[in-house]
């Protein structure tokens, strides 16, 4: 799992770059309310005070911007946005202007949507995460064949001509309930071969199976298979099969998710 999995999500969406530009927008003002009068130097303390304003206010616009530009421009015509950075900066500038009233209720209600975050990021990392079980590489494709070559993690690569040009990875796979997905569990798989198919998706004579299949056995497969519904915890045992059209000099991924099903990714080509 890569922190761009964890980040691209985030990125997609305006708040949390609108609510960290709420926060600044309402620091902002606390910090212009305050009043220099009775600090020993009043002229320099007022210019510091507005020099830290004007900072926070234009790190708040930067955000404003990142806000439309990055997740689209779409997305930030909504009511809820304005909404969003209107509560941060009215939470920011209350929490930092009156901290011995609202200075410790605040700090809980951080602590808490950090608590929050945390679970959200978790949960991200749980059913986004993904695990490359191989790599198909297209070296050649015909009217009515393809020539791959196919690299498990951990084994040794093949090289295949099959009919058609549809191929699919034949995966069994053992699928947890979200719960243990949500703990860290993944799905566990047996990868036992290659099909192919023609335009027509109708499946090809030329199936391959790996003399030893990557992943679990053939035993413990049929174990889940045959009690599935009496194991705690798993939600299936069944066979995926996906199929991808061959592009020449193409190379593929073929990914596990971590709450199930298989998915072909470009890598290249």
């Amino acid at each position: 799992m890569n922190v761009l999995s964890i980040v691209k999500p985030m990125l997609a969406s305006p708040y949390p770059f609108i609510i960290v530009a709420g926060i600044l927008v309402g620091a902002a003002a606390s910090t212009l309310s305050r009043r220099t009068r009775h600090r020993r130097d009043p002229d320099r303390a007022r210019t510091r005070k507005w020099v830290a304003a004007c900072v926070l206010f234009s790190v708040a616009v930067v955000c404003g911007l990142l806000a439309v530009f990055i997740p689209g421009p779409q997305k930030i015509m909504d009511v809820r946005v304005a909404w969003v950075a209107g509560v941060a900066a009215v939470v920011a500038f209350s929490a930092l202007r009156f901290r011995k009233s609202l200075g410790i209720p605040v700090l809980v209600l951080l602590l808490a949507s950090a608590g929050l975050l945390g679970l959200f990021l978790r949960s991200i990392r749980a059913f986004t995460g993904e695990t490359e079980i191989a790599t198909v590489r297209v070296i050649g494709v015909s009217g009515s064949s393809m020539r791959l070559e196919v690299a498990p993690q951990g084994g040794t690569p093949v090289l295949l001509t099959m009919d058609g040009v549809y191929f699919a990875p034949i995966v069994k796979v053992v699928i947890f309930d979200d719960v243990l997905v949500f703990l860290g569990a993944k799905t566990w798989y047996r990868f036992e071969g290659m099909s192919s198919f023609d335009d027509k998706l109708r499946q090809g004579s030329s199936d391959y199976r790996f003399p030893r299949p990557p992943g679990l056995t053939e035993t413990v497969w049929a174990f889940f298979e045959r009690n599935e519904t009496r194991i705690p915890g798993v939600k299936t045992a069944q066979i995926e099969m996906v199929m991808k059209r061959a592009r020449e000099f193409a190379t593929f991924g073929v990914n596990i998710q971590n709450d199930g099903g298989v998915e072909i990714v470009p890598i290249s080509g």
